[in-house]
């Protein structure tokens, strides 16, 4: 492994078993990169509750693919998510343009963000309350805004919660009075392709898609109810590329509507990454009965409430009517040993996650629960060191860093974080006079993490007579 020291920093560096893992992730935000009604566009925007993403980016929509997902999580309480929207080459803002009384542009009116939404926006104008103004009043739906003594000069300080307004370029005139006329043109950019949600970054560095994601700490990454190789391979990437500074993630990606568990093992042929989880089927979420819904969501909001040592297999999904197949066990171990996390009913104890698999071959990384813990303390870690940063590299550091993660990993131990470690070695044995000149301060760090026990075997002894 070549690590480059170009700048101060901390390093996270596995190395238990096998071979070395990339670095890792937070554990409760779910980055979500979708379409939605309205909203800003290609710009992270945290939301805590579903009434609050309903006021920013709307609310169901036939075609888009953002709500979808975020219902689908909260119903299994998440409530920290990062919402990227982002729409085709086609997604527009509603615009109207008010003119004069000879018939020059006078003012710009544009939906505050993108989207048809803004085509239900109407303004009239009228005459100001003061000589020489005019008056704006706004409508949607039942709810309208009044702005009265304008001007050319003052029009683009409004605070409306609906439009924009700007002087028109070269404007002279106040606009003439007109009715209430609708803002026409806006689009939701609903028909996408995949570089939408892969994103890129322009020579001016503006993100859109998963590289705006790039920006923020998250737990999880989601594009919502995608399924294309493209995406899940960007996902993947996306995830494997982050630092523990940026905020290490793992995503979940979903398999194509109306596959068979044959068909579903196949896609994952060519898949290997402990940063990924491959959920199967689609499903029917509770509030959106007769429509199917990618597994994204749900999973992914179940992932986010537990714990780091908690595997989601065995878990029980909220809000769902049924799956688009019942699985027979047999599908379940074929699914399993193709690392494919399904989703199915388990009579009496309703819709379940029957394993908790990364898409990792490596067995030393192939459960979400190992992942979880030693991202959890990388992050905690990496936080906790930074003071390090540029200290002299003493002898007296080396144990004053030994005694901090010691103590770090005995708390994490007594929360039930971890099952046990042993003592850090931060002294001249791993801080050789060669390292330390390159300005390096080594630590071995040795965590036994939390295992799972999926297999329950029992064993059963009939007596017989008086045997004891």
């Amino acid at each position: 492994m070549v690590l480059e020291y170009i700048h101060p920093r901390v390093a996270v560096d596995e190395s238990d078993v096998g071979p070395r893992p990339t670095p890792s992730v937070s554990l409760a935000r779910i980055g979500l990169v979708g379409t939605f009604s309205k909203g800003p566009l290609n710009e992270p925007v945290l939301i805590g509750s579903l009434d609050q993403a309903v006021s920013i980016f709307g609310g169901y929509k036939d075609g888009l693919t953002g709500y979808l997902s975020l219902l689908a999580a909260f119903a299994q309480g998440a409530n920290d998510f990062y919402v990227i929207r982002v729409g085709s080459s086609s997604i527009a803002s509603a615009t109207l343009t008010l003119v004069d009384s000879v018939g020059a542009d006078a003012v710009a009116i544009t939906a505050n963000t993108p989207g048809a939404w803004g085509n239900d926006i109407t303004v009239a104008v009228a005459t100001g309350t003061t000589a020489g103004t005019f008056k704006l009043i706004i409508t949607r739906g039942n709810q309208q805004e009044t702005f009265d003594n304008l001007t050319l000069d003052n029009v683009g300080a409004i605070a409306s919660q609906w439009i924009k307004a700007e002087k028109g370029a070269g404007a002279a005139q106040i606009p003439a009075n007109i009715a209430s006329t609708p803002l026409t043109g806006g689009d939701d950019g609903a028909v996408t392709v995949d570089d939408d949600y892969v994103g890129t970054i322009d020579g001016a560095g503006h993100r859109t898609g998963l590289k705006a994601l790039e920006t923020v700490r998250c737990a999880i990454a989601i594009c919502a109810q995608q399924y294309s190789v493209t995406i899940r391979n960007a996902l993947l990437t996306h995830c494997a590329n982050m630092t523990v500074g940026d905020g290490l993630r793992m995503a979940v990606l979903n398999t194509n509507r109306g596959l068979s568990p044959t068909q579903a093992v196949d896609e994952t042929l060519s898949m290997d990454s402990m940063r990924g989880i491959l959920a199967y089927p689609w499903l029917e979420i509770s509030e959106m009965s007769g429509d199917l819904a990618a597994p994204d969501g749900v999973y992914a909001g179940r992932l986010s409430v537990l714990a780091a040592g908690q595997s989601p297999s065995n878990k029980l999904i909220n809000g769902v009517n049924k799956t688009e197949r019942l699985l027979a066990d047999a599908e379940i171990k074929a699914l399993t040993q193709a690392r494919i996390s399904p989703i199915s009913l388990v009579e009496g104890r309703g819709f379940r996650i029957r394993n908790g698999l990364t898409l990792a071959s490596d067995p030393a990384w192939s459960q979400i629960n190992i992942r979880r813990q030693f991202d959890k303390l990388e992050m905690d870690i990496y936080d906790a060191t930074q003071w390090v940063i540029s200290e002299n590299n003493t002898p007296k550091l080396r144990a004053q860093v030994a005694d901090q993660i010691d103590n770090l990993l005995a708390l994490r131990k007594m929360e039930g974080q971890i099952y046990d470690f042993k003592p850090t070695i931060c002294d001249d044995t791993n801080n050789t006079p060669q390292s330390i000149q390159a300005r390096i301060l080594n630590t071995n760090i040795r965590v036994r993490p939390l295992y799972a026990a999926d297999y329950i075997d029992h064993r059963m002894q009939r007596l017989v007579g008086n045997e004891g």
